[in-house]
């Protein structure tokens, strides 16, 4: 039975690797107002440059999460269709976003050892734990994955990991297909800070719970804006919270926005709430936002990452941008 397994196991790296390898991707760079090139800030962030991607990879899409490396050379993200996707992140010499190399795409594991599928696969946030671990949490069937931690953001490096499911908070058994975990953060002492999409459009409050030890210790409501919904969480150097909300309706149109959430603020019972950073609508270039990163780079300089998810439709695109938090905006 065991050398079976792991006959099947090698099997599944090896096919992870070879769809890597295949994979193309271009992209074109973006300015943040088609309307206006010199437009370079929005509220508080100074523009760094983005790019739209493309394949011809029909896996290709969907990319809900993301990781960004400390030194800010790679990317993680993982798709609604259950596939972690990666590649090296290319800068100009202005250290502006320039285009991306290596990408791959490779399935994402289940506690079985085997790759997901139908309502299982649908990925919507990523975390790293302190330790370095990847923290995957998904829709539909509402769960937390923990994969130990790769050397780097590398989807090839993950190709292999079989997954410790944790434990989510029991609430989320009422919550329907389509309206739970979409955030994701880690703590500077080690707690999992969980957004959701909630369970009623109509309250600005949308239930959130803090892990610790793999139990909820404590529940409490973000206030999102009015038509957004939250969408992403990371944190920041100091210990706060940035979060991501995205609006996408008929009504209000398309539409994303960043605020900060003092760490302090996020108590049991508590409604989190924050000073809006920006927000990005058209003539700005914005899609469905759902990812997003955050990183402090060698000069001190704080970099915010967004990523839209394109819902694997030939309506939408998936963008790459990135912003400048200057050090007086805080």
């Amino acid at each position: 039975m065991k050398f079976l397994f792991l006959v099947s196991l090698a099997v599944i790296l090896l096919t992870a690797q070879a769809q890597a390898e295949d994979m193309h991707l271009s992209y074109a760079r973006v300015p943040l107002n088609a309307e206006k090139s010199d437009q370079h800030r929005v509220g508080m962030l100074e523009y760094r440059g983005g790019l739209s991607l493309r394949s011809n990879d029909a896996r290709f899409g969907g990319l809900s999460s993301l990781l960004v490396s400390p030194d800010g050379n790679r990317l993680l993200a993982a798709s609604d269709r259950g596939t972690w996707f990666s590649a090296e992140i290319l800068y100009d010499a202005e250290g502006f976003l320039r285009g991306l190399a290596s990408p791959a795409l490779v399935p994402v594991l289940g506690p079985d050892g085997n790759a997901l599928a139908g309502r299982y696969r649908d990925a919507e946030a990523l975390a790293r734990a302190d330790d370095g671990a990847i923290l995957l949490a998904f829709e539909q069937h509402h769960r937390i994955l923990r994969f130990a931690a790769p050397s780097r953001l590398d989807a090839h490096q993950l190709a292999g990991v079989i997954p410790e499911l944790l434990r989510a908070p029991e609430e989320l058994a009422e919550f329907n297909s389509n309206a739970a975990m979409e955030g994701l953060a880690t703590l500077d002492d080690g707690g999992l800070l969980i957004l959701t999409e909630g369970l009623d459009n109509a309250r600005a409050g949308k239930p959130g719970w803090l892990l610790r030890h793999g139990h909820a210790d404590m529940r409490f409501e973000y206030k999102r804006a009015a038509r957004f919904r939250p969408t992403g969480a990371t944190r920041l150097p100091d210990g706060d919270i940035l979060t991501l909300e995205r609006r996408y309706t008929i009504i209000g149109g398309v539409a994303a926005l960043l605020r900060v959430i003092p760490r302090e603020t996020i108590q049991s019972g508590a409604l989190l709430d924050g000073p809006e950073l920006a927000r990005l609508a058209p003539p700005l270039t914005v899609d469905n936002m759902e990812g997003i990163a955050v990183r402090r780079d060698s000069a001190g300089r704080t970099l915010i990452y967004l990523i839209s998810d394109d819902n694997f439709s030939v309506l939408q695109r998936t963008l790459l941008m990135m912003f400048e938090l200057p050090g007086e905006a805080r």
